[in-house]
């Protein structure tokens, strides 16, 4: 079998040569299929003029009357005229033969080169690659140009190596491809999605489906197949994909910032809220340390709550109960930005180890509780590992601040009427006792 890449313009891609060179070939073979025909006519006309002049001779010599010389002459020009008649006839056959060989042929040419005029332009003008390579060797025999219009290389590269193609498959699929490749040389099937990386170094997914060529044993010859380009129908899946995945996040979180924001108005207990924040924070922020930390005045705050510790902040010294927002940058920065601070790598920043017992966090996020317009103290969370939290960490927790603060708020509120209840009722008993020792006194007056 050729092993060579042919364009779209050559007419040969098989073992057995061009249309054009089987063409030529017609003649030869018509022309030794009627060369013993004739021959053989021939043949039995001069052994029949042979015979006929053996039995003349054998009658001159006993007819001596006869002149031998005349009749010999007489007998060798019936011969003459006889070999000339059947030479004649045997070529004008011939000649026929040939006439309808060359019609025949000129049909079967006309023929092959419509069909081969319909391949280059169907093979010129489709955006899929179609490409036929040798089952044995897995060298390429043919590809169209599609070829280097999605891969941006050369068919002539191609020609140079025909193994070329299987460099610009990504190096995460190609030894997958190339064990189906090698499988469908003995089943004849592939069918796969793969990507390559083009000649600008572009990635791109390529659908690649082949069938077999066999011989007339059913032995698998060749592999002939196209591939098309789905970089443009794998992006939009993706995209679909992201979109879904977006989609559900969103869900999630929604639902798990209903059933926080459930969980925070479901007691007005202090203690309660605060446990509750901490254990709703956990399910959207992985942090190993969580703080809650209230404003006593402008500038000073008091520990009111401290999560569970895990990993390696887990027997660190604890965060001191109250803390001066004026001696800590990054505290009083948190309290004057409504939009919390991230800290990917607390070893960067110089004043981080200011921070008493925080020395061991490495990523950091602090979030204001602000309720109407005031704001009530922060969230500090922790994590022992630099780049931990992100962005869409922050967005979270700030999303879970602003029910916190309205619920410390209302927790707040909650406790002061406890308060003024405890007074109003004990104020309430001292009137009765009052009323009622007045009431003995009026009764022990004498009247």
């Amino acid at each position: 079998m050729g092993e060579r890449i042919l364009s779209a313009g050559e007419r040969t891609y098989t073992d057995s040569g061009s249309p054009m060179e089987r063409v030529r070939r017609l003649p030869r073979v018509f022309s030794s299929c009627q060369s013993p025909r004739s021959g053989w006519r021939i043949s039995v006309t001069l052994f029949s003029l042979a015979l006929a002049i053996l039995v003349v001779t054998l009658m001159a010599t006993r007819v001596h009357n006869i002149d031998l010389s005349s009749m010999l002459l007489g007998i060798g020009l019936a011969m003459f005229c006889i070999v000339l008649f059947f030479l004649s006839r045997s070529l004008l056959l011939v000649r026929e033969q040939q006439q309808e060989t060359a019609s025949a042929l000129d049909t079967t040419e006309a023929s092959l080169l419509e069909s081969e005029e319909r391949f280059s332009q169907m093979a010129n003008n489709i955006q899929e690659i179609f490409w036929m390579i040798d089952a044995e060797t897995k060298k390429t025999l043919y590809v169209n140009p599609a070829y280097e219009t999605i891969t941006g290389r050369s068919r002539a590269a191609l020609k140079e190596n025909p193994l070329a193609y299987q460099q610009i498959i990504h190096p995460d699929d190609r030894e997958k491809v190339l064990l189906l490749l090698e499988e469908a040389t003995h089943s004849g099937d592939f069918n796969e999605r793969f990507r390559i990386v083009s000649l600008d170094g572009q990635l791109r997914w390529i659908w690649a489906h082949g069938f077999p060529v066999r011989d007339s044993n059913g032995r698998i010859l060749r592999l002939v197949g196209t591939a098309l380009d789905i970089t443009n129908q794998k992006r939009t899946e993706e995209e679909v994909a992201r979109n879904l995945s977006l989609a559900e996040s969103a869900r999630s979180e929604a639902d798990a910032l209903r059933q926080a924001t459930l969980a925070l108005t479901q007691d007005l207990r202090m203690d309660k809220v605060l446990d509750t924040l901490l254990l709703s924070l956990l399910e959207l922020v992985p942090f190993q340390s969580g703080q809650i930390l209230l404003l006593e005045t402008d500038a000073r705050l008091f520990l009111a709550r401290e999560g569970p510790r895990s990993g390696p902040l887990k027997n660190i010294v604890q965060c001191p109960t109250t803390l001066d927002a004026t001696a800590l940058p990054f505290i009083h920065r948190v309290l004057g930005d409504p939009d919390g601070i991230l800290l990917p790598d607390t070893r960067k920043e110089r004043e981080w180890l200011a921070f008493e017992g925080c020395s061991e966090v490495r990523s950091w996020l602090g979030i204001p509780l602000i309720a109407s317009h005031q704001t009530l103290g922060l969230l500090s969370l922790g994590h022992s590992v630099p780049d931990t939290f992100s962005t869409e960490h922050l967005r979270l927790s700030k999303s879970l601040a602003i029910p916190a603060a309205a619920a410390i708020q209302n927790a707040r509120l909650y406790e002061c009427a406890k308060i003024y209840g405890s007074e109003l009722e004990k104020s309430a008993g001292d009137l009765r006792r009052a009323q009622k020792a007045l009431q003995s006194l009026q009764t022990l007056r004498p009247s």
